[in-house]
C-alpha cells in the first residue's frame, strides 16, 4: 500500500478487532464504521436518525445513550452498510427520491388540511391531531399493528424518545412535536422485541431524513425478516435541535422547562406554550441557530419526498395539518384511516411550495458533494472524501457483497 497521506489505513481501527496492531491491507471496496464516525459523527453532522443502526447486519453498532449518538460496540466487519445507508455519508438522499417516485402512479397525489374529528385528539396533538388521529383509525382497522413515533421523556423536560405506540391511548400520549431527534430507526427492533408483537407492519413517523433511511432499509431488506415497516409518515422540517442545547437557550431566554407543555414552529418563530396555551416565549426561531444540529443544513427535502404521506403547518389554517399523500401506500392509508379526519381541500400550495423551494436552495448552496437527482445513489467513501476535506483519491473498486444497489457507486 502506498505511503501517500491520501492512503487509507490498513488496518482497520475498530473496538475488538483481533487485528488490531497487525500489518494486513484492507479488503477492497470495505468501509468501516470508524470510516462513518470520522467523518459523519465526530464531524458532528450526525442527524441522529438511528439509520446506521438499523442498516447494520451484525448488530455491531449501537446508542451512545449520553450523547445520543451512535457508537461501536462490537468488531465491525467492514460491511459499507452504515456508511451506505447514512443520508449525511453514502446515501445520495435525492436520488432515492426520483427512484421512489418513479414508482409511483401520477394519479394518487393529493394536498388537503385536515384535523380529527374527536375534540380530544385535536386538542392532544399537533395542529389539530391529524397525524393522531390517522394511526388511530389504521390500528383500529388493522391496517398497522404499532406506529413508531416520539414521546416526552419522563425525566427530562421537552426531551423526545422514541416510543412504539400500539393503541389510541398510547398515540394521545405520545401526542405532539419533539425538536429532537431520538434515534428511533435505530432503536425499532428493539422496542419491537420488547412490544413481542408477531410480524408486526409499522407505521414510522419521523422528519424527512428518518425517512430517507426509512426508505432506504425498506427498499433493500437489509435482515433476513421482511421489513416491518408498512407506512412512512414525514414530518415536515427545516432544522432539528440538540436537545441540551435546545434547553439551555429556552434556559437563558428565562423559560421554566417544567412549566412548558408544547413547542411550535410557526411563520419562523419558535413558540413554547404552557398547558392553559399561554405563551411563556415567541422568539425568531434563528435565535436558536447554535442549538440546531450541524447535519441539518446538508437537507434539500423539508418535504419528506420518500414517504407515503407527508404533514406539517405550512399552508393550512389554524389548528389544522397539511397532509400531502405521496404514494399508492399512502393513498390506501387515507383512503382507510380519513373516516376519524376533518378535510378541507387545499388548492393553493404556494406557500408550501415557496418553503420547499428556499430550503432546497439553502442546502443546494452549503452542500460540499455535488448535489444530483440523476447520479449513482451511493457516495464512495473517498469521492465523500474529495468533496468534504478536499482530497484528492482514486475511485475505490466495488465491493461484489453490495448486491442491494441499482447502480454503480464510483
Amino acid at each position: 500500500m502506498s505511503s501517500d497521506e491520501n492512503a487509507r489505513p490498513r488496518v482497520p481501527t475498530v473496538g475488538g478487532d483481533p487485528r488490531e496492531g497487525v500489518d494486513v491491507d484492507e479488503p477492497s471496496g470495505k468501509t468501516w464504521f470508524r470510516d462513518l464516525d470520522e467523518a459523519v459523527i465526530e464531524a458532528d453532522r450526525c442527524i441522529q436518525c438511528g439509520t446506521c443502526v438499523a442498516a447494520c447486519p451484525s448488530d455491531s453498532i449501537g446508542i451512545d445513550e449520553i450523547e445520543e449518538r451512535p457508537t461501536l460496540v462490537s468488531m465491525c466487519t467492514g460491511c459499507s452498510r452504515c456508511w451506505d445507508f447514512c443520508p449525511r455519508s453514502g446515501l445520495r438522499y435525492e436520488r432515492l427520491a426520483d427512484i421512489e417516485s418513479a414508482d409511483r402512479p401520477a394519479d394518487v397525489g393529493r394536498t388537503v388540511a385536515a384535523r380529527a374529528h374527536s375534540d380530544a385528539t385535536a386538542a392532544a396533538g399537533q395542529d389539530g391531531g391529524a397525524v393522531t388521529a390517522l394511526l388511530g383509525e389504521l390500528l383500529d382497522a388493522g391496517e398497522i399493528d404499532a406506529a413508531l413515533v416520539a414521546t416526552e421523556s419522563d425525566d427530562q423536560p421537552l426531551k423526545g424518545e422514541a416510543y412504539l405506540a400500539t393503541s389510541r391511548a398510547d398515540l394521545r400520549e405520545a401526542a405532539g412535536s419533539s425538536y429532537n431527534q431520538t434515534m428511533q430507526l435505530g432503536r425499532l427492533h428493539e422496542l419491537l422485541d420488547e412490544a413481542d408483537l408477531d410480524d408486526p407492519d409499522v407505521a414510522v413517523v419521523g422528519t424527512p431524513c428518518v425517512i430517507e433511511g426509512a426508505a432506504a432499509l425498506e427498499r433493500y431488506e437489509l435482515r433476513d425478516e421482511a421489513s416491518p415497516i408498512a407506512l412512512r409518515i414525514a414530518l415536515m422540517c427545516t432544522r432539528n435541535f440538540e436537545y441540551d442545547r435546545l434547553r439551555s437557550i429556552l434556559v437563558d431566554h428565562g423559560v421554566d422547562l417544567e412549566a412548558v407543555d408544547g413547542l411550535d414552529v410557526t411563520e419562523g418563530d419558535l413558540i413554547a406554550t404552557d398547558a392553559d396555551g399561554e405563551v411563556l416565549l415567541e422568539e425568531s426561531v434563528d435565535a436558536f441557530d447554535t442549538a440546531g444540529l450541524d447535519g441539518c443544513a446538508e437537507c434539500a427535502d423539508f418535504v419528506g419526498e420518500t414517504a407515503d404521506i407527508s404533514v406539517g403547518n405550512v399552508g393550512s389554517p389554524d389548528e389544522y395539518t397539511t397532509v400531502v399523500v405521496r404514494s399508492e401506500r399512502g393513498a390506501d392509508a387515507w383512503a382507510t384511516g380519513s373516516d376519524g379526519l376533518e378535510t378541507l381541500p387545499l388548492d393553493e400550495t404556494e406557500s408550501l411550495d415557496r418553503l420547499a423551494d428556499w430550503n432546497e436552495r439553502r442546502a443546494r448552496d452549503g452542500l460540499p458533494r455535488e448535489f444530483d437527482r440523476e447520479g449513482a445513489l451511493s457516495i464512495a467513501y473517498r469521492e465523500h472524501r474529495e468533496a468534504y476535506d478536499g482530497t484528492d483519491c482514486e475511485p475505490e473498486p466495488l465491493n461484489p457483497a453490495r448486491v442491494y444497489q441499482y447502480e454503480e457507486w464510483c
